[in-house]
């Protein structure tokens, strides 16, 4: 039931294009796809090898109603999908799927994640579950490919505990980094959970209840590593 890396994040937002403008701007992303559905608009970025999708539209408002803009959906590579699943159904957690298949749990909060198997070294394929128009290939990068290695979460307060302890517990998380890794820098004084790979880790940091109905980018806040 071990977590290897985080395959995407999805991010809900109101305003698509603007944020779209803010992470390609400012952050080194790249837009590669588009797909418009009848309830809501996505858009896929990469920067290396971390994909981020956003998105707007009906089918976001609850979310946002109850939450403002941040993080909806952490999809996650798992060495063994159906025992996670096991592991979710043990813990109490609700599994769901999504349009192609992939199982979705929901731990605490509004917050779920998407279970995908490990993919072949090498592998580069759009996240599943929607029709995307790619937009021309990117160049590739001269440097090294680069992977979404972190992922700082805002929530409230009373949620940090439940929500960690729901990551170790189904998705083997632990809060100790691994050997060779070099800590992620603490959020506030939230825990720091680590992925098995050493490569995926989530930041969470408590929000104020004020922040809910607030824009605030920076809960999808990634580093490469």
């Amino acid at each position: 039931m071990t977590v290897r890396d985080i395959a995407h994040v999805e991010l809900y937002t109101r305003d698509k294009i603007s944020a779209v403008r803010h992470y390609v701007a400012r952050r080194g992303f790249v837009q590669v796809a588009d797909c418009v559905e009848v309830d809501r608009s996505s858009a896929l970025l990469r920067r290396g090898e971390a994909h981020l999708v956003i998105t707007s539209g009906w089918a976001t408002r609850g979310f946002l109603a109850r939450n403002g803009e941040g993080v909806a959906d952490i999809a996650v590579t798992c060495d063994d999908v159906a025992a996670t699943v096991e592991a979710a159904r043990a813990y109490g957690a609700t599994v769901t799927h999504g349009p192609q298949g992939a199982p979705v749990v929901s731990g605490p909060g509004d917050v779920v994640h998407t279970l995908l198997p490990e993919p072949a070294p090498g592998a580069r394929s759009l996240p599943a579950g929607r029709t995307w128009i790619p937009y021309p290939e990117p160049a590739p990068s001269a440097g090294r490919p680069e992977a979404l290695h972190r992922v700082v979460l805002g929530m409230p307060a009373e949620l940090l505990g439940p929500y960690a302890a729901f990551c170790e517990d189904v998705f083997g998380f632990t809060r100790r980094a691994p050997r060779g890794v070099a800590p992620a820098d603490r959020a506030d004084d939230g825990p720091v959970l680590y992925g098995a790979s050493g490569r995926a880790a989530l930041v969470l940091r408590a929000r104020p209840p004020r922040d809910r109905a607030e824009s605030d980018r920076s809960l999808c806040t990634t580093s490469i590593l």
